[in-house]
């Protein structure tokens, strides 16, 4: 079968690799889509991702996969064949095999998931984020749900934000989600601020009322915007000067979220920056238990793929074309599609 194979870092290619053989306790997919991700995907493929190791090389890209189940082991109890799945891996992560590692594996014409309770086994990372969709999602709302679920259970451990004004620093894919997730709580002021007006468009489409370049004029514009400063502030970019920037917006007693995770994992405090008390929390998301509640979110409309999905790429061969957009700063979310609508 065909797969897409980051042979060392910067080197990315189309290659033919062995089909997957399932265990009892596994399931055969054929894989429609899979997602491309702005950070892991682009980093493992720059040889500086932290989770995947210098030595586990030449490796099989791709953890946003999605596909439709064609075979069952005898022990399968959590699929059955016609499912639409999420996460199937063309290689189990941590595993090595003809001298292949797996980066997940989700850029594959064929792939497996597991059912790990089935077998009496403890379910792992990867086994706990490989669910059944709902039949009434499309392709693409499948795909993007697996973002939109990490970030939209980030976004519940936050609390209430209901009349609360809250500030973004970021305009890519997760600041958009948590604009969509902050409207939908009842959030009185969403402003989202970034170096460039570039992107500011699609951020109002997906629910903020106000944009700001980052400059040294943006914190009394805010405060003309809202009357006060900011209840919380929203970390999405990953960048040491957009976190510092977020905080002086944050008036006292309010509170910073880091989502965005920095180059080196750090990000430096500069105490007294808010000028009264504040707290800085650091979420981790739940995507894997909040994934069914994404669901119900798209089918209800509260969360919405329109202004998020900007992409399509058709065949593995895509993949370059596919990078250069994600250089370009165009794009926000986009899959490839492995296999045609028509052969499901």
């Amino acid at each position: 079968m065909k797969a897409l194979v980051v042979d060392s870092p910067g080197k990315v290619e189309v290659r033919d690799v062995p089909k997957p053989e399932i265990q009892p306790f596994e399931a055969l997919v054929k894989i429609d889509a899979c997602g491309l991700c702005g950070t892991t995907d682009r980093h493992i493929v720059e040889g500086r991702q932290a989770h995947h190791p210098a030595s586990w090389y030449p490796a099989i890209l791709g953890h946003e996969s999605v596909g439709t189940v064609i075979q069952i082991g005898p022990l399968v109890t959590k699929f059955k064949v016609g499912d639409r799945v999420t996460r199937p891996v063309a290689l189990w992560p941590g595993t090595q095999q003809d001298g292949l590692y797996s980066a997940w594996g989700g850029f594959a014409e064929y792939g497996i998931v597991r059912d790990s309770v089935a077998a009496g086994m403890a379910e792992d990372y990867t086994s706990l984020r490989q669910h059944v969709v709902p039949a009434e999602l499309s392709l693409e709302e499948a795909v993007l749900a697996l973002s939109l679920s990490e970030v939209a259970s980030w976004m519940e451990k936050l609390g209430n934000l209901k009349d609360k004004t809250v500030v973004i620093g970021g305009t890519g894919f997760a600041a958009c989600t948590m604009c969509q997730c902050a409207k939908a709580a009842g959030a009185r002021h969403i402003i989202v601020f970034g170096r460039s007006a570039g992107k500011f468009p699609t951020a109002l489409r997906n629910g903020a009322t106000d944009t700001v370049i980052m400059n040294d004029e943006m914190e009394s514009i805010v405060i003309k915007m809202t009357g006060t400063k900011a209840d919380w502030f929203l970390e999405a970019s990953g960048h040491q000067s957009v976190f510092e920037a977020g905080l002086r917006l944050l008036k006292p007693g309010g509170s910073a979220a880091i989502y965005g995770a920095p180059e080196g994992f750090s990000y430096r405090l500069p105490l007294g920056i808010v000028g009264g008390d504040f707290s800085v929390r650091y979420v981790t998301p739940n995507d894997d238990s909040f994934f069914q509640e994404t669901c119900q979110r798209i089918r209800a409309g509260s969360l919405s793929v329109t202004h998020l999905h900007t992409h399509t790429w058709k065949g593995l061969e895509s993949i370059g074309q596919a990078f250069e957009d994600q250089r370009s700063g165009a794009l926000l979310k986009g899959l490839i599609r492995i296999a045609d609508e028509r052969t499901r």
